[in-house]
């Protein structure tokens, strides 16, 4: 029943249990991915066994008994993370993938949202300096979209306790420097989602740090189809920051919309990847506004208009 006492018997099992996941830790958070799928992730791993029966009795407790989550779990996530993008064994991704779903959708309480976000981080800061090691970008996905749905099921809980909303934008902030674009995005995504609460309270310091980062130089004769520098990633975060902020009121103009329009107007050329990230904003724009145009144009200075009038005909943009 709902009033079963989820300590009962999870901590002290939980703690004999994770020293059996150390055989895990140095093929998933400290060496190649290569190397886990190729040996660690078989049905002879003893500690794969080890999961997939903690998940299966996980699932099992909160379908069926309803037992309520507590901070002892929480260490076992990054696991549960960090091998759900693998393909070798399908049914260990078809359970990860399941606890994920139910896990990320929990109503926390205050004491297990920092573990929560703490199993994020492990997986997410899983990287050493040269970047050669640590988790795959698909896991460092799956952690931060896992983080973008606890934070959604937890807004009450986040926007009371600034300690945990800083954790959550650190980590935010730090994978938009991720040489990986796809992590890139999914923070991007997760930021400009926030935006629709008011987490951000103060949106116009969020919006200043990702303009600065949009700004970054890059180093003269850079092409503008490459993407292994870092000033790139630094300046492709914050402009695929922006364009996910916009995408997310396609029907309304929040007050600080418009000087993002103009300020993301300079990006349409240059960077291959990164102007093609506000073409495909500034199109969507255009669409989801248009039926309620002569209303929303209303919220723009002349000079903003012209400026977005410019973008949307122009054969930059069309290009």
């Amino acid at each position: 029943s709902s009033g079963i006492n989820a300590e009962w018997p999870l901590r002290p099992g939980m703690a004999k249990v994770m020293p059996m996941l150390t055989s895990l830790d140095e093929g998933l958070f400290g060496t190649e991915w290569v190397v886990v799928n190729k040996i660690s992730l078989n049905d002879d791993n003893d500690a794969i066994k080890v999961v997939k029966t903690i998940i299966s009795w996980l699932l099992y407790s909160r379908f069926v008994a309803h037992a309520h989550l507590v901070p002892a779990i929480f260490p076992f996530i990054s696991y549960i993370i960090a091998l759900e993008p693998s393909e070798v064994d399908p049914d260990l991704k078809h359970l990860c993938t399941q606890a994920l779903s139910l896990l990320s959708r929990e109503s926390l309480a205050e004491a297990s949202l920092e573990p929560a976000i703490n199993a994020v981080k492990k997986v997410v800061n899983s990287t050493s300096e040269d970047r050669t090691i640590g988790c795959t970008w698909k896991a460092k996905c799956t952690a931060l979209v896992y983080l973008q749905v606890v934070s959604f099921s937890n807004l009450y809980m986040i926007r009371s306790n600034p300690y945990l909303f800083g954790e959550i934008k650190t980590l935010l902030m730090d994978s938009l420097l991720s040489p990986h674009v796809e992590v890139r995005q999914v923070a991007g995504q997760t930021i400009g989602g926030l935006m629709k609460t008011d987490l951000f309270r103060d949106s116009g310091e969020i919006l200043e740090q990702l303009k600065t980062m949009a700004r970054t130089k890059l180093p003269k004769g850079t092409k503008s189809s490459q993407t292994d520098i870092k000033e790139i990633w630094i300046r492709h975060g914050g402009v695929k920051t922006l364009c996910a902020m916009v995408e997310c009121f396609p029907y309304s103009i929040p007050q600080w919309l418009p000087d993002i329009i103009v300020f993301l107007a300079k990006f349409t050329r240059g960077n291959v990847m990164i102007s093609n990230e506000v073409k495909k904003c500034m199109s969507n724009f255009k669409r989801t506004h248009l039926d309620s145009w002569e209303e929303h144009k209303n919220k723009f200075t002349e000079d903003q208009l012209v400026v977005l009038q410019d973008l949307l005909v122009s054969p930059n943009y069309y290009a």
